[in-house]
């Protein structure tokens, strides 16, 4: 749906003395203070100039208008009591609505543009649930309309890859290709292709060999995404002028975006409910840290990728005791047997790297529920001890003798020390059942994960 969305950002109150030059200020006031609540960090980039104007009824008010007949309050009367800001966009060639909808800070979603600009070839990459789809489709938008074109049918073309796609989607990137260099423009071609999971695909470089001849700037923009850069990323990017462009939960904008977003919807919630309840802020204060907590765990005991991306947060419901029933779920059915099962690959890839620690003993100890009369009729969060990953197994060989330990201040003093441990581990339990390529692994956790997400939500 590309049509703006709408955003309650407060509520302020006219008399029947307000004027129009003081009704300008205190809008714009309010949607400077609106974006330091969403994102007290950068603020997304957008102060009070970012907005365009208001109107009240048929009224429309900018900087260049004429002051109106009445005052604001003649205006706002019977059921007629919303003012709506618009955010500076496309037609004022500017990005701030797009960043204000989709919480990407302005420096950030302006270097995307201009990759896609200059290169007209972007893949987005990083783990599942970082908003790679959704930024993709944002992006491709933006750019039809920037190129001054309608979003109509066709003129944005996904293709969804899977493992069997491979073949289809190389013929219909070389039919492309033909369509660039024909002489006839007559066909209709999508202005962007967004090629969604290309991780599905076994060679990237012999997927886009089809490009190699096309007449560049008549080729359409492509925006791939995709769960890892793989071997293929030199290649892609010398011979076929794509850029990659890293979804990672560790930097921006994905690191933040869970917290702007959860800060965004308890702000509708507290402006339709006329209240602010300091047990629900400190809620979705705590979600984003939870989420941190255990990319850390995951990070410690397999890799970056596997990590858990925001959109797994993102359905926390606004109120306390829907939070608490919700986070218990998606803790018990969800996040323990993803984190069970991608611990225990992590220790068959990369053996034990990190002293254990029971991921549930920081969410316990930290838990910003308050205690109710009810409270032991709550289930209990379940824990992740280390037998249930087999986690003490690999500090002893194959044999079954137990290995040389190196005790763990003296390990972490001593770097090579350390790494020959691993080294050392890693040559005994490389299990011939362990994945064999980072993309079955992935799909594998993704498909933990989605199952078990859709049994909660």
């Amino acid at each position: 749906d590309s049509r703006p969305r709408t955003f309650l950002i407060g509520c302020i109150g006219v008399s029947g003395k307000t004027k129009w030059d003081v009704l300008d200020g205190v809008v714009r006031r309010l949607f400077k203070e609106y974006i330091i609540h969403v994102d007290p960090v950068s603020q997304l980039g957008l102060n009070s100039d970012s907005v365009l104007g208001y109107s009240i009824g048929e009224i429309k008010r900018t900087n260049s208008a004429e002051t109106p007949e009445l005052l604001p309050c003649g205006y706002l009367v019977g059921e007629n009591n919303t003012i709506s800001v618009t955010i500076k966009g496309i037609c004022e060639n500017s990005l701030d609505c797009l960043v204000f909808e989709s919480l990407i800070p302005k420096p950030i979603l302006q270097r995307y543009i201009s990759l896609l600009m200059e290169h007209r070839r972007i893949i987005l990459s990083g783990p599942s649930g970082t908003g790679k789809t959704y930024l993709a489709n944002r992006l491709s938008e933006y750019m039809v309309l920037r190129e001054g074109r309608e979003l109509a049918d066709g003129i944005i073309a996904t293709f969804n890859v899977d493992h069997k796609s491979s073949k289809e989607l190389r013929q219909y990137l070389s039919n492309l290709a033909d369509q660039c260099n024909s002489e006839n423009n007559a066909v209709d071609m999508p202005l962007v292709i967004i090629l969604d999971n290309l991780h599905h695909v076994s060679s990237l470089g012999e997927i886009f060999n089809g490009l190699l001849n096309c007449k560049y700037h008549k080729c359409p923009y492509i925006i791939g995404t995709m769960n890892q850069a793989t071997s293929s990323t030199p290649n892609l990017q010398l011979h076929h002028n794509f850029r990659w462009v890293l979804c990672a939960n560790h930097t921006e904008p994905v690191k933040g975006f869970l917290g702007r977003f959860l800060r965004r919807k308890l702000i509708e919630t507290e402006i339709s409910g006329r209240m602010r309840n300091a047990e629900l802020v400190k809620i979705i204060d705590w979600i984003p840290k939870v989420w941190q907590h255990l990319n850390k765990f995951l990070e410690a005991h397999s890799s970056s990728d596997v990590t858990i991306g925001p959109r797994l947060f993102l359905s926390c419901p606004i109120d306390v005791d829907g939070s608490r029933v919700w986070f218990t779920d998606l803790w018990n059915y969800s996040i323990i047997p993803y984190l069970l099962e991608a611990v225990r690959e992590g220790l068959q890839l990369y053996g034990r790297r990190a002293p254990w620690e029971d991921p549930a003993k920081w969410v316990m100890d930290t838990y910003p529920w308050a205690a109710t009369p009810q409270h032991h009729e709550w289930p209990p969060l379940l824990q992740l001890r280390p037998e249930d990953v087999g986690f003490d197994g690999y500090s002893l060989s194959r044999e079954g003798s137990t290995s040389k330990q190196v005790p763990v201040s003296d390990a972490e003093g001593d770097p090579l020390m350390n790494m020959l441990m691993r080294l050392q581990e890693a040559a005994n339990y490389s299990s011939p059942q362990s994945y064999d390529s980072d993309s079955n692994s992935n799909s594998h956790h993704d498909d933990i994960l989605d199952s078990s997400l859709e049994s909660t939500l």
